[in-house]
C-alpha cells in the first residue's frame, strides 16, 4: 500500500507495530528485572492489608494498602498502584513482600507479576500482527529511503 509520494505506508505501519511490540517487551522485562532485584537484594518481611483504595475516584478496581515493619523496627504503610477488580487481597490478609531499605515505597508483593504479564501480552499482540512481515517491510523501507 503506497501513497502518491511512493511512501511505503503499509510497510511503515508494520515497522511501527513491531517497534511498539518491542517497547512493550522491554518494559515487561524491566519490570520483571526490578522485581527480581528486590527479591534477591531487598528485605523480605510480612505485612498486613489494612485498606483497599481506589486509584481514581469513582473507579471500582481496588489496590491494597499494606502495613509492615521495616528491619529497623519502624512501621511503614505501602500504597500499591496495582488495582484489580475483584481485589486480589482482603483487609486483614497477611502478605509477604520485599522492599528496598533505602526506599521503603519500592515494594514487590510476593507472586505479583500483573504488570509483567500485561506488558508482555501487549507486546506479543503487536508482534503477532507484524513479525511475519517485518523482514519485507525493512527491505521495502530501506529501498524507499536509499533507492
Amino acid at each position: 500500500m503506497e501513497t502518491s509520494k511512493g511512501v511505503p505506508a503499509g510497510d511503515l505501519f508494520i515497522l511501527l507495530f513491531f517497534t511498539i511490540g518491542s517497547v512493550f517487551a522491554i518494559i515487561s522485562y524491566t519490570i520483571y528485572r526490578n522485581s527480581r532485584n528486590l527479591i534477591e537484594n531487598g528485605v523480605e518481611t510480612k505485612g498486613v492489608v489494612i485498606d483497599l483504595h481506589r486509584l481514581k475516584p469513582r473507579e471500582y478496581p481496588l489496590a491494597p494498602s499494606i502495613r509492615y515493619l521495616k528491619k529497623d523496627g519502624t512501621e511503614h504503610v505501602f500504597h500499591s498502584s496495582e488495582a484489580r477488580n475483584p481485589p486480589e487481597y482482603q483487609i486483614g490478609e497477611e502478605v509477604t513482600l520485599y522492599y528496598d531499605p533505602s526506599d521503603p515505597d519500592n515494594v514487590h508483593l510476593k507472586g505479583n507479576y500483573l504488570f509483567v504479564y500485561v506488558f508482555a501480552g501487549m507486546g506479543a499482540m503487536f508482534w503477532l500482527f507484524s513479525i511475519w512481515y517485518v523482514g519485507g517491510a525493512v527491505k521495502a523501507v530501506f529501498q524507499w529511503l536509499f533507492g
